[in-house]
């Protein structure tokens, strides 16, 4: 049986039971969880909600081989709106999240109720990238989470999602895609003994004997611990980007209106940067010299 080194944070813990087709997920974000509640100063369910969104999205993509980009989206027509949450193959994650449009919306079904939750694999091969989206169901994001392996994947998942204002975890348990089916009474045992797990057996980092205790009766094989954290992908080429997108004429139009600066803020780590009519002339000037490069190459 291998197991890990000591109690960790911000990390996860994979590991697989030895005579059951199931596999799980151990997380704990502690200093990068703080971070990304520093950056954003939501209200606490809204804050919430976006630490287990991350917790789950991390842990799905620790399961994946992943080239690119998981990305986990909720949407609501009304209530909060839209939050996102990414993580990439180096379990490097980030998220960002509207805020509920009136005083009055409250719960998970008040934020999200009557919204879709959206699961997209980027990758580097077109065909190997896959979108999954289903209904927002049930009274948490554990519930619609386990509704969409049902329905996207015809696969039987666990999720426990615990977030507050300094750590993030979750437990995450799949039955194995491809294998013999197992009785259901085993699946039932193991997910009664995941729901004991509570957020304060988790302040102190994710450990393997956590997992043994959680699962006493089973014979389980605990792979070494890996580290996660919240890391941003914007960049100034980004910003840039975005500015030519706009198209020369809105983009100069822009800097008249703001007083010869453009202002440009990311949504998931709030770093903000400005262009000047310096920058957007050397932008497009960029431009017309790469599309007359591009015209005589062709």
């Amino acid at each position: 049986m291998t197991q890990s080194d000591g109690i960790q944070s911000d990390a996860l813990i994979n590991f697989m039971f030895d005579q059951l087709p199931v596999r799980g997920v151990l997380l704990q974000f502690d200093r990068s969880w703080k971070t990304v509640v520093g950056l954003h100063h939501h209200i606490p369910e809204v804050r919430d909600l976006l630490g287990q969104s991350l917790a789950a999205t991390t842990m799905m993509a620790s399961t994946m081989k992943l080239t690119g980009m998981l990305t986990l989206q909720l949407q609501a027509g009304a209530g909060l709106g839209m939050l996102i949450a990414q993580c990439d193959a180096q379990l490097r994650y980030r998220g960002m999240s509207g805020e509920p449009e009136s005083e009055n919306v409250s719960g998970f079904e008040g934020l999200l109720g009557g919204g879709r939750l959206s699961v997209t694999v980027e990758a580097r091969r077109a065909q190997d990238r896959y979108q999954g989206i289903v209904p927002v169901t049930g009274r948490s994001l554990a519930d619609t989470l386990v509704d969409y392996y049902k329905n996207s994947a015809q696969l039987d998942a666990y999720f426990a999602l615990l977030s507050d204002d300094e750590h993030a975890a979750g437990l995450m348990l799949q039955k194995m895609p491809d294998a013999n089916p197992m009785e259901a009474d085993h699946w039932h045992r193991l997910c009664l003994m995941a729901d004991t797990l509570t957020l304060d057996e988790m302040r102190v980092g994710v450990d393997p004997g956590l997992i043994h205790k959680l699962f006493s009766e089973d014979d389980v094989v605990v792979y070494p611990a890996r580290s996660s954290g919240f890391h941003c992908r914007c960049t100034s080429a980004r910003a840039e980007r975005a500015v030519r997108m706009l198209g020369e004429t809105d983009a100069r139009a822009l800097l008249k209106e703001r007083d010869g600066q453009i202002d440009i803020t990311c949504e998931f780590c709030n770093r903000h940067r400005v262009l000047d009519a310096v920058d957007v002339e050397r932008l497009f000037a960029d431009e017309f010299s790469q599309g007359v490069s591009n015209d005589q190459l062709h």
